[in-house]
């Protein structure tokens, strides 16, 4: 159960995030550029093998790609909120 609402809750707060920014005039230029953020992120984190040290069972792969992509989705659903306000005015 608890593993469900790990997986949950950050893609709750993603589409979240994407339904405050669609009235956005440049919701598609962040969209974009998030999206190959993300891409690096994830990329980085597989190839850059040599920056941490040996991880036999693979557990600190996944706890690093969880953290990183958690902590985009939180600053991304923070400046959504910003923007939904600034958008609101």
């Amino acid at each position: 159960m608890e593993l469900l609402l790990i997986i949950l809750i950050p893609i709750i707060i993603w589409i979240a995030s994407i339904y405050m920014l669609t009235g956005w005039d440049k919701f598609n230029v962040f969209f974009i550029a998030n999206g190959i953020l993300i891409s690096v992120y994830v990329c980085a984190l597989i190839f850059g093998k040599s920056i941490w040290p040996h991880d036999e069972y693979g557990l600190g792969f996944l706890y690093r790609l969880a953290i990183c992509l958690l902590s985009h989705v939180l600053i991304v659903f923070v400046f959504a909120i910003i923007k939904n306000r600034q958008l609101k005015k």
